[in-house]
C-alpha cells in the first residue's frame, strides 16, 4: 500500500526530483539560472551549515512535489527582488514544483511541513514572495508546475500577512512564535485551510 511521505530534500533525495530542478540556480545566483555544478556546490554547502534545504513530497515512489527553503542570506536573487529583501531572521521559502493531481494539497502539505521544520530549527519567521493573480487565472495554473511565487491568497490563509508590496508582487511573513513545531497538527490544519472543490481561491 503507498503512503504520502514528505522527504528531507538533501543531496541523497536530489535524484527524486524533475530533471529541471537539479540545475536551477534561479535563487542562488543574479546572473545565472542553470548551472548544474553550482547548483550542486550551493546543496553541499547549504547542507553542510543547514541541514535540509526543503522537502520532497512522495506517494509510494512516485514524486508529487517539491519546495525548497533556507536562511534567506542562503539565497542571492531574492536580496533584489521587487518587494524585497527577506529579513535575516526568517528562513525563505523559495520555490515549489507541483505534479498537476491535486497540486493545491501537495502545496499545502509541503508548506505546513515546512513551517514546522523552520519551527524545530528556532527561526523566528518565515517569508515567501507571493503574486496577487487576477481573477481569471485558473487554481490550476497558479499551482500546478513550477512557481517562484506563491498565490498572496493560499498565503494569506496559513496566515502570512505582507510586510511590503511592489505592484503585483508581496513579501509575506510568518511569526512563528505561536506555531506548534509537530507536522501531525499541521497535517490536520489543512481541512480548514483548503476550499471546498467548488470553492475557488479568490484572487
Amino acid at each position: 500500500m503507498r503512503r504520502m511521505r514528505a522527504l528531507p530534500l538533501t543531496a541523497a533525495t536530489l535524484e527524486r526530483l524533475p530533471a529541471c530542478c537539479g540545475e536551477c540556480v534561479f535563487w542562488q545566483s543574479l546572473r545565472a539560472t542553470t548551472d548544474r555544478r553550482r547548483r550542486e556546490r550551493w546543496a553541499r554547502e547549504c547542507e553542510e551549515r543547514f541541514g535540509a534545504w526543503g522537502r520532497v513530497l512522495v506517494d509510494g515512489e512516485r514524486f508529487r512535489g517539491m519546495m525548497q527553503y533556507g536562511p534567506s542570506a542562503a539565497f542571492a536573487r531574492a536580496q533584489v527582488l521587487p518587494a524585497g529583501p527577506p529579513a535575516r531572521d526568517a528562513a525563505l521559502v523559495t520555490c515549489v514544483f507541483l505534479a498537476d493531481d491535486d497540486a493545491p494539497g501537495a502545496c499545502e502539505r509541503l508548506m505546513l511541513e515546512a513551517l514546522a521544520d523552520c519551527k524545530a530549527r528556532g527561526f523566528r519567521a518565515v517569508e515567501a514572495f507571493g503574486l496577487r493573480y487576477p481573477d481569471e487565472v485558473a487554481l490550476a495554473d497558479r499551482f500546478g508546475g513550477h512557481h517562484t511565487l506563491f498565490d498572496r491568497t493560499f498565503l494569506t490563509r496559513l496566515g502570512f500577512a505582507p510586510v511590503r508590496d511592489h505592484a503585483q508582487v508581496s513579501l509575506m511573513r510568518l511569526e512563528l512564535g505561536g506555531l506548534v513545531a509537530e507536522t501531525g497538527r499541521a497535517t490536520r490544519l489543512v481541512a480548514r485551510l483548503r476550499p471546498a472543490p467548488d470553492d475557488p481561491l479568490p484572487a
